[in-house]
């Protein structure tokens, strides 16, 4: 299919206007209400600045921030900050008058010494906003929600009507057409770095399918250490902070991190205690022997501005399926050679414009950009095929998704069998790793399953007694059910550095030891879509717990290549767990 560029920018259109709406109606929503009832605003007391992260601390007559969410937080002037007078003033007349901003996230919650108030931390504050608070304990802070990425869409409409340009043109103009397409593996080459440099003197763009586990960042990493000695020009691209941090931390750019050859845009103060090597880039320009980290945001405004050639080497997109197929024109209008690296079988990028429009206007291409160039097979496609997160067993599910591509080529050769030591959660553990079938009655129709949060919250708690230095994560694809999930196991075992408790849709690229996968009996259209499932049960090293009804696989809507996981899951290690009483024989 052709895309016209009138219809390129009117689907971009259409995506700012329905963000646009979106967060209109929450600035003019009555803040007392969002604080009160919606619990969507926030009121916190800052008490300091501890390893680069904000701690606030909350009353437990209102709500805290979901960990994970990002929120938008800003100080008020003395007469305002007292949410009794605020009467009839809307959420946007409180964003008019406030003094300064940041935008955050919030990473964990706990219980306060004191009896009726919370606390919880928070990572992503900009340097001004910090030098602005961090001398004023006390101070009343308001946390609500964060604007869309306007300025980002802005950008790539400007990118979509520059039709002078020769890199954006070959991308944005071709036919796209949907191709069985096989990628060629990368199995067996002893040097990879070496062979995607020779491929790249034969073509200008290259894509890289890196399935979970496969080594993506430290490939990254390795291939960018190796061309900043060559002296080139490099800026490397993703959607989120995260993903540029983890790139900088790996262990092949640690000498150039020490040169201070690496680069970062809008650092946070955790990001600077945490990489004190790191160097902030003030604005986005080719260093020959530098490497520049950026996100789609800020690159974006970059390439709308270029009218000429490329003026970096080499641009490397990370997350690449997150990407709209706008920002791949800006990867081309920036870099000489581009390097795409991402999984079409992850998750696709989330826009505001419903599923049911993007289907019937066909804007299918413009969303899932790195999907649609590899369906249309017009560039050179190369897939990782070694995973070195997932064990032999878990590497026979996950690879449903990857037609049996993948190997394992885990170090992990004890797992967590604790069948002698712990006969409650033990016999749940396969001692080969990989994934756990948990069945039990869950109510239709509810996002809050009790039976389902309880299971999840004993397997919590249990695995912490056995090794309290796991990494747990326990995963939902609803953000209602996270929140029930958040709140029932920090009541519990109160915070950890190492438990995450989140959506999938915020967790792509993480690695972690155990995984719990909590699928309520509603909505499984969304639970079990392919790619999502994909991404909630590969992320763990040793086990993967899947709680789902005891019904599920009666369900006339499962996607074939999910339905084939659960159902050569059932047969190889599932339990039902029917009573409260058999939830609590756990320990």
């Amino acid at each position: 299919m052709l895309y016209t560029r009138e219809e390129h920018i009117c689907f971009l259109e259409e995506e700012l206007r329905a963000q646009t709406e979106a967060f209109k109606q929450k600035l003019e929503s009555k803040a007392l209400f969002m604080l009160q009832e919606q619990e969507e605003l926030f009121v916190a007391q800052f008490l300091k600045f501890q390893d680069g992260e904000m701690i606030l601390k909350f009353s437990n007559n209102r709500g805290v921030p979901r960990q994970g969410e990002y929120l938008y937080c800003f100080t008020l002037p003395q007469e305002h900050r007292d949410y009794r007078y605020w009467n009839n003033k809307t959420y946007g007349d409180l964003i008019k008058l406030k003094d300064n901003y940041t935008e955050t996230v919030c990473i964990w919650q706990a219980p306060s010494d004191e009896k009726d108030f919370s606390i919880a931390g928070f990572r992503g504050i900009e340097l001004e906003f910090a030098l602005h608070i961090q001398d004023t304990v006390g101070m009343i802070l308001l946390i609500g929600p964060n604007k869309p990425p306007y300025e980002y869409l802005s950008n790539l409409q400007k990118i979509v009507k520059n039709e002078s340009n020769i890199f954006a043109n070959k991308l944005l103009d071709q036919d796209f057409n949907f191709i069985n397409w096989t990628p060629s593996l990368l199995e067996g080459k002893t040097n990879k770095i070496q062979f995607i440099k020779t491929q790249l003197q034969l073509e200008d763009t290259l894509i890289i399918q890196g399935p979970p586990g496969t080594g993506k960042t430290h490939f990254i990493a390795e291939l960018i250490e190796n061309l900043a000695n060559e002296n080139k020009s490099i800026l490397v691209t993703a959607l989120t902070n995260r993903a540029l941090i983890e790139i900088a931390e790996k262990p092949a750019l640690i000498k150039l991190m020490e040169q201070h050859r690496v680069y970062k845009t809008k650092l946070s103060v955790d990001e600077v205690k945490a990489n004190k090597d790191l160097k902030q880039a003030k604005e986005i320009r080719p260093q020959p022997g530098n490497i520049v980290l950026s996100t789609f945001y800020i690159t974006s405004g970059v390439a709308s501005q270029i009218k000429n050639d490329p003026p970096f080497d080499y641009v490397i997109v990370d997350e690449a399926s997150q990407s709209l197929l706008a920002m791949f024109a800006g990867a081309s209008i920036l870099g000489k050679k581009n390097i795409w690296i991402g999984d079409t079988k992850q998750l696709a990028p989330v826009v505001a414009i419903s599923e049911d429009k993007v289907n019937k206007k066909n804007y299918g291409a413009l969303v899932d950009g790195l999907k649609a160039l590899s369906n249309n097979s017009s560039l050179p496609i190369f897939q990782f095929t070694e995973s070195y997160r997932l064990t032999d067993r878990a590497i026979k599910y996950t690879g449903i998704f990857y037609k049996d591509t993948l190997k394992s080529r885990s170090k992990f050769e004890i797992l967590l069998n604790f069948h002698e030591i712990f006969e409650g959660v033990g016999k749940y553990l396969n001692p080969q790793g990989g994934p756990t079938l948990i069945k039990t009655d869950l109510p239709i129709g509810k996002f809050r399953p009790k039976n389902g949060i309880d299971i999840s919250t004993e397997f919590v708690k249990q695995l912490i007694l056995i090794n309290e230095k796991l990494h747990i994560s326990v995963l939902s694809c609803f953000v209602e059910t996270t929140k029930a999930l958040q709140k029932n196991i920090f009541q519990s075992i109160g915070y950890r550095k190492n438990l995450i408790i989140e959506t999938v849709s915020r967790i792509q690229g993480l690695t972690t030891d155990i995984c719990i996968y909590l699928v309520p009996n509603t909505a499984y259209h969304r639970s079990l879509e392919n790619r999502l499932f994909n991404v909630a049960t590969s992320r763990a090293k040793q086990h993967t717990i899947i709680i789902t009804d005891k019904n599920i696989l009666n369900r006339y809507c499962i996607d074939n290549e999910v339905k084939q996981y659960l159902q050569q899951l059932e047969i190889d290690f599932s339990f039902y767990i029917k009573t409260e009483q058999e939830v609590k024989l756990l320990n």
